[in-house]
This record gives structure tokens, C-alpha cells and sequence, in this order.
């Protein structure tokens, strides 16, 4: 009795393998949702589907298109009873009911994955339909390259994809964990790839199999493995741990308050610009810090850097990696989103800092588009603030010049502008998970009726600065943790006082729960004139919090909800009158987004949903899966054909003489006979091979039908192509000439010539076969497969056939 091991499928561990490598990848694919296991266990189950279906069908040596075909379509019917079921004939056999139903919860899911931020809340579980086809796709295509084609490094290309989307996407990227666990699947992918080529040599003969193929004959491959576990082990520790090796610039910011200290380019520890805010709000003395020389007429906000991260304790900078090609000595980058139409005037200025301003920050206005100052001082290219990269350097005593520009955007430009990009909406609109429920509850009140991102924006400030009964003062301990926001945004007694940290903070917080990407900037507010002529300074009592919201085509704009006590008035463009016309568009538009999905966050979305949705600057990472996801199945298939090509293109470029042109147009022939799905032997005379490439031509002008059958040579007669029978003839001439005369002269043929009688003869090829052979040959051509000199025995080459063909001379 044969042991249980020996009646699974030959390929069954290396399914496996395939898809747990798979699987475990898509575990970085966990910060896309609050509640990860609504689509990673599904996920699990279709890797897991993939294998056993993939390892049954290759045990039955099907083709390789049937067997991902086949992977394919259990797949579709598995999700369409997940997603379809109650429709679908005795819950799995699609309907068209079934079928709509599957299409309405995909549509679900793409509008759930442009509407959130990631993490998408565990309330939207319509979102998770996208991942599951999206993984499950990466799975087919992992199992195709590696098991199917046989190409398994070529595998850890929708692999990479498919770790470098979150890496991309989610704050704080993806565990080490999941990178080293991952590392080492691949890992041993390719061993077992390679143990299973190893396995082959020396097979002994063995009677005829079965139709399922359990063979498992072969050479021991404990050496494989034995060196896999080395080298995973070994390359994947040094993966994790020489990061943390290599010297980069790392701003970690706000670590706590008070002074911090720096460690050159191996990091910097900044103090905490909310707490000397306070501080030098309410000391007695009003001590004059910056002085500006300008031609800007009325100079206004200064800042000195911007708080763009908020983990529910207390707004802070992000963590920031700044090369040394961002520093402060001439031109930066374009400012984030700012495009052409915007109006903008340029300004030059020179800056003196006072001595008792130890600020580790520049000040300068925003955007800046030039800096010269002394010293290492290197910039954001997202937030256009700079900072020191110096242990101990400080902007004291500092001059510099710089060159920035004063943007004058209009309403309709706010009001009509696109959606902000991916890179910006997930990061900025970034929440925690703990946030308060009541303060998005609140910020949705605020802002009802309000149809457009900008005229949300201009309500929550009007609401801060004139409807809310907010009051300014000092007097309110300094915080802006979400406890500090409740408390302030409350009624109670000590609710609705507060200063500029509060408001700006509070308007950030509020805009990211509508989906509107805000963050904070500290800096100062309005100067005083100095008695110099264009001279301007800027006091400790100037000091300044206030929020900044991004409209992509404009970028990062300012708004002021602190009161008019103690700002002044708001940005001429919060106070100008949309047009009617603006206003009727806007009003119209939700009606566009289905009723069936979840209120969306992102309202300028529900404005234009139908332009939204096509704008690349519209889509999130995570919506852009699917398509990364098709792209890569396509890029896949592909994959077959271009080795083809490769392979045709160098076996001609490598040819320089008569000889090597013969031999050259003779193996093109022998791979597209193979392709079209005929049998090459290679002990096979050079003319034996000929009379049956020439039984299997077809006329060009009459291509064959796809009859399905199979009658050994399926093609016409040789009278049915006379021309390419001609060029047989020729080519068969110069093939036996080539190998077996003492010498071939230079004049014996051309390139051009063998090429035209090859392409005659191929055409004559493609007609003989049936339409399905020929599609074949086209996608999956076997000869990239496999050795089509291999064929009918263990010799190698064209040399295996001119020996056999010599021996029979003889």
C-alpha cells in the first residue's frame, strides 16, 4: 500500500508555500482598516483556495492557462457567493441578480476606499470587498509565476507591489515583523523552487502514470534547505537590522517638552514650540525677536514650523527624513499643490534674529521659494519649514535673505478645487482611533448644508471666530490632547475660553474629521513698523498658532479662527461671496453618490463624484489597488511573450555568417512549431523534421478554423502553400549544408534572405493550426516552457540532433 504522503499532488507543498508567502505579505495591508480581520481572513481562505485548486489541476497536467483559469474561476464563484450569495441559484451558481449584486458591492467598496483615510473605520465595512479581490488577484499571479511558469524570483514582483502600497501609504509604515516574516517565505519559495529542478536530475525510468501526476522520484534536496535557512535567516536579520545602522537625518520631534539636544545627522531632538508659546504669551515683558527688511508693503505671518501629526495627546511634526540636498543655501522646491493660476507676488527680505531667540526653527514666510543662511540648516519639501541639523545650533544672532511669495487665491479657485492627492489626504487627514465620536458629531453640525470643501472650511472658522460664543484668553492651561479639545469645544464652565492654540488646534482636528487634510503652524502674527524705512519686527507678544488646509492647485492655505480681539480680520478670500453659479453646481451634486454606501468624509467627493472618480488627484492609494492589481496580472501574462521575443531577437542578433544565420532561422522554425502545440523529437534528420513542418502548412490567405480536433498533423497539405514549401526547401538545404559540408561560402546566404524564408514558412505554420493553438502560442508559448531540443530525450540542443543526425548518415 503506497503511504498517504504519496497520493497528494506533487506540487502541493510549493502551493502552499506560494501562498503563504502570499498571505503573510498582505498582512501589511492590516493599518488599511480599523478592523483588519473583515478582510484578512477572507483573504486567507482564497491564498488557501488558490493552492489546493492550482496543485490539483497542475497534478492533472493541464496547461498552464487552464490550471490559472481554472484558479480564476473558482475564485469568482467563491466571492460571488460571499458577496452575491442570496441571489445566486442555491447560493453559488451566479444569476444576473447574483452578478449585480457582486458589482453593486464592488462599487461599494471603491466609493468606501475614496472616502476615508486609512484606517478606514470598522463602521464601513463595505470597504473590504476590495482588498479580497485585490489580494486574491496577487495570489493567482504569485501561484502563475511561481508554480505555473516556473519562475518564482519573478514572483516577488507583485509581492513587492503589494508590501510597497502600505509602506507608502499608512503613517508609520509596516511592522518589522511582517517585513522579516515575509523575507523568509520568499525566501524559501526559491529554495523549494530550486529543490525542485534539483529533483529531476537522475530520475529513474518508472512505469507509465496515472492521470494525476504524484510522482516523487528524484535526489535528495536537504542541502537546499540546508542552505536556505542560512542564508533566509542571515539575509533577512541583516535586512531589519542594518537600517537602524545607517546614518540618516532623522527629525523626531516634540519628544516632550522644554529644551532639546541634537545629534548631528544621526538625529535631533527639538523643544516644543506649544509650550514656549504660552510661555512667551503671557510673560510681562514684550521682547522684540525678528527683524525684517522687506518690499512686501504689509507683511504678516511668520512661521516657524508646522505641526502635522496629531496621535490624540498633542499635535507635533511628523517624523521627518531630510537629505543634505534640502538645505538652506538657494532655491527649494515648488510649494506643495500650488499651480500656475494662482495670483502671487514675488517679495525679497532680509532676516535678523535677536540674540535671546534661541529658536532651532528659521522664521520665514510661507511659501518661501528661496534661503541663504549660514550653517546647516536644511528644509521639508512638504511643509517648507527649516531646522537645524546641528547639535546645539540655534537661529540666535542669525541673518539671512530669503525670497518668498505672497499668493492671493480667489473663493472660486478654493471652492472649485479637485480633491487633494493621496500623498496628502491620508496622511493629513489622519485621526486616532480614539478620537471622540462627539467632535466629529459637532463638526458635521457646524458645517450642514455646506456642500463644498472650502465652504466647510469658511464655516468652521465663522463658527470659531463669530456663532460659537468662543472667547480669547490666556488664562486656559496649555493643551491639545483630545481631552483639551473636548473640554474647550464644550459648554461648560471653563468651555469655549481659550487662545490660539486651542482654536487652531481644535480647526484642525475638526477639518481632518471632514475629511479635509489640516494640520497647525506656529509662528507669528503681525509685525510692528520699525522707524527704519521697510523695517518691520516681530515680538514674543506676536507669537502665533493657527491651522492650514490644503485645495490642491493652490496647496496649503490659512485660515484664522481665533478671534478678532486679538487677530484682526480673516483672509480676504474666507470673505468673499461665491458666485450663484459656483453655489447651484455645488448644490446639485450629492445627489450622484449612491444611497446605498456610507456618508462619505471627503465632501468633495459627494460634489463631483462622477470627475472626481476619474482624476488621478481624486483616488486614494488603497482605491488605486485594483488597479495596480490588474495591471499586474496583465504585465504577468505578458511575461511568457516577452522571453519569447527575447529569446527570437538575440538568437538573430548573435548570428554573423551563413552558418550561424542557418542555424539561427532553423531553431526559430522548431520553436514555433512547438508553440502551436506539436511535438518536436530530436532525433529527428534534418529533412524527417522538414516533411512534417511541411505537412502541418496551412495557406496564409485561409487560416484554419478552430474544429477542435486533433489529428496528429492538423494542418493542410504542402500543395496548400507553395511558397512556403519553396523556402523550407531553401532553408533545409542551407541547415544540412551548414552542419555537414566542409565549408559554406559567405555568398551560401544573407540574414535578410534565411529571415524571409523563416517568416514564409511561420506564417505557413500559424495558418495549418487551429484558432486556440494559435492564441496559445501567442500568450504562452511552450517553447519558453520548456527546451524544445529536450523533446523525446535527455540530449540538449540543436548538437544533440546533428549527432543523431550524423550517426544515422553514417
Amino acid at each position: 500500500m503506497r503511504p498517504a504522503q504519496d497520493l497528494l499532488p506533487a506540487t502541493l507543498g510549493r502551493s502552499l508555500l506560494a501562498a503563504l508567502t502570499t498571505f503573510v505579505t498582505l498582512l501589511s495591508w492590516s493599518g488599511f482598516a480599523e478592523q483588519p480581520s473583515g478582510f484578512l481572513v477572507p483573504l486567507f481562505l482564497a491564498c488557501l483556495l488558490v493552492a489546493l485548486v492550482g496543485a490539483v489541476l497542475r497534478a492533472a497536467r493541464l496547461p498552464v492557462v487552464v490550471v490559472a483559469a481554472g484558479q480564476l474561476v473558482v475564485l469568482a464563484l467563491w466571492l460571488q457567493h460571499r458577496l452575491g450569495g442570496h441571489e445566486a441559484l442555491l447560493g453559488w451558481l451566479p444569476t444576473t441578480d447574483s452578478v449585480r449584486a457582486v458589482g453593486s458591492a464592488l462599487h461599494a467598496s471603491g466609493v468606501a476606499a475614496q472616502s476615508y483615510p486609512s484606517p478606514v473605520p470598522a463602521t464601513a465595512p463595505e470597504f473590504y470587498p476590495l482588498l479580497v479581490v485585490t489580494g486574491a488577484a496577487t495570489a493567482v499571479l504569485v501561484d502563475l509565476l511561481a508554480l505555473g511558469l516556473r519562475r518564482a524570483p519573478l514572483s516577488g514582483l507583485p509581492l513587492l507591489a503589494a508590501y510597497t502600497a502600505p509602506v507608502s501609504i499608512l503613517d508609520g509604515g509596516v511592522s518589522w515583523v511582517t517585513f522579516a516574516a515575509a523575507a523568509l517565505c520568499f525566501l524559501f519559495l526559491l529554495a523549494a523552487d530550486h529543490g525542485h529542478r534539483l529533483e529531476h536530475w537522475g530520475h529513474r525510468l518508472s512505469p507509465a502514470r496515472g492521470p494525476f501526476d504524484v510522482s516523487r522520484d528524484g535526489v535528495s534536496t536537504g542541502g537546499v534547505w540546508s542552505s536556505a535557512r542560512k542564508i533566509g535567516f542571515t539575509a533577512t536579520g541583516l535586512a531589519v537590522v542594518a537600517p537602524l545602522l545607517l546614518p540618516t537625518f532623522h527629525a523626531h520631534l516634540f519628544d516632550g517638552p522644554g529644551t532639546g539636544t541634537g545629534a548631528g545627522d544621526g538625529g535631533v531632538s527639538l523643544s516644543n514650540p506649544i509650550v514656549d508659546l504660552k510661555r512667551d504669551l503671557v510673560r510681562g515683558a514684550d521682547v522684540p525677536l525678528v527683524t525684517v527688511s522687506t518690499d512686501d508693503p504689509d507683511p504678516s505671518y511668520l512661521r516657524l514650523t508646522v505641526l502635522n501629526s496629531f496621535d490624540g495627546a498633542a499635535w507635533r511634526p511628523a517624523t521627518r527624513e531630510i537629505p543634505r540636498s534640502q538645505r538652506a543655501d538657494g532655491e527649494t522646491v515648488t510649494p506643495p499643490g500650488l499651480l500656475r493660476g494662482v495670483a502671487r507676488t514675488a517679495h525679497t527680505a532680509t532676516v535678523h534674529v535677536d540674540r535671546s531667540f534661541a529658536s532651532r526653527w528659521l522664521p520665514t514666510p510661507y511659501p518661501v521659494t528661496s534661503v541663504d543662511a549660514p550653517g546647516d540648516w536644511r528644509y521639508d519639501s512638504t511643509t517648507l519649514d527649516f531646522l537645524s541639523a546641528t547639535d546645539g545650533q540655534t537661529a540666535a544672532g542669525l541673518s539671512y535673505r530669503l525670497r518668498s511669495l505672497e499668493l492671493r487665491p480667489t473663493a472660486t479657485q478654493l471652492d472649485e478645487a479637485p480633491a487633494a492627492p493621496a500623498s496628502v489626504f491620508s496622511s493629513d487627514t489622519a485621526l486616532p482611533r480614539s478620537f471622540p465620536a462627539s467632535i466629529r458629531r459637532l463638526a458635521d453640525r457646524v458645517t450642514a448644508g455646506r456642500t463644498s470643501t472650502f465652504e466647510r472650511a469658511v464655516a468652521l472658522q465663522d463658527w470659531f471666530r463669530v456663532s460659537g460664543g468662543f472667547r480669547y484668553s490666556l488664562a486656559r492651561p496649555s493643551g491639545t490632547g483630545t481631552d483639551d479639545l473636548v473640554g474647550f469645544l464644550g459648554r461648560g464652565k471653563d468651555g469655549r475660553v481659550g487662545y490660539c492654540e486651542q482654536f487652531a488646534a481644535a480647526m484642525a482636528a475638526m477639518g481632518r474629521s471632514l475629511g479635509i487634510p489640516s494640520r497647525v503652524a506656529v509662528g507669528f502674527l503681525s509685525p510692528q513698523r520699525d522707524a527704519r524705512p521697510h523695517t518691520w519686527t516681530y515680538s514674543s507678544h506676536d507669537l502665533h498658532a493657527w491651522p492650514e488646509m490644503y485645495f490642491d492647485g493652490v496647496g496649503w492655505v490659512r485660515f484664522e479662527p481665533t478671534p478678532q480681539t486679538r487677530t484682526g480680520a480673516v483672509p480676504a478670500y474666507t470673505r468673499t461671496e461665491l458666485p450663484q453659479a459656483t453655489r447651484s453646481s455645488s448644490a446639485g451634486a450629492p445627489a450622484a453618490v449612491p444611497s446605498a454606501t456610507a456618508p462619505t468624509r471627503r465632501p468633495d467627493l459627494q460634489r463631483t463624484v462622477g470627475a472626481a472618480t476619474s482624476s488621478p488627484t481624486d483616488r486614494s492609494r488603497v482605491g488605486q489597488l485594483v488597479l495596480l492589481a490588474a495591471l499586474l496580472v496583465l504585465a504577468g501574462s505578458l511575461v511568457p511573450r516577452v522571453l519569447r521575443v527575447r529569446r527570437s531577437h538575440r538568437r538573430w542578433a548573435a548570428a554573423g555568417d551563413p552558418r550561424d544565420w542557418a542555424e539561427a532561422g532553423w531553431q526559430e522554425l522548431r520553436d514555433t512549431y512547438v508553440d502551436l502545440g506539436r511535438a518536436w523529437d530530436r532525433r529527428w534528420t534534418v529533412r524527417g523534421a522538414a516533411r512534417r513542418v511541411a505537412a502541418s502548412f496551412g495557406d496564409p490567405g485561409r487560416p484554419a478554423a478552430d474544429t477542435g480536433t486533433d489529428t496528429g498533423t492538423r494542418g493542410g497539405t504542402a500543395a496548400s502553400a507553395p511558397e512556403a514549401v519553396a523556402a523550407l526547401h531553401r532553408l533545409t538545404g542551407l541547415v544540412e549544408r551548414a552542419r555537414y559540408a566542409r565549408s559554406l561560402p559567405e555568398d551560401a546566404a544573407t540574414g535578410d534572405t534565411v529571415r524571409r524564408d523563416v517568416a514564409a514558412c511561420v506564417a505557413a505554420l500559424r495558418a495549418g493550426a487551429p484558432r486556440r493553438d494559435r492564441i496559445r502560442a501567442w500568450w504562452v508559448p511552450a517553447s519558453v516552457l520548456r527546451d524544445p531540443a529536450r523533446d523525446g530525450g535527455r540530449a540538449s540542443g540543436l548538437t544533440g540532433l546533428r549527432s543523431t543526425t550524423v550517426d544515422r548518415a553514417v
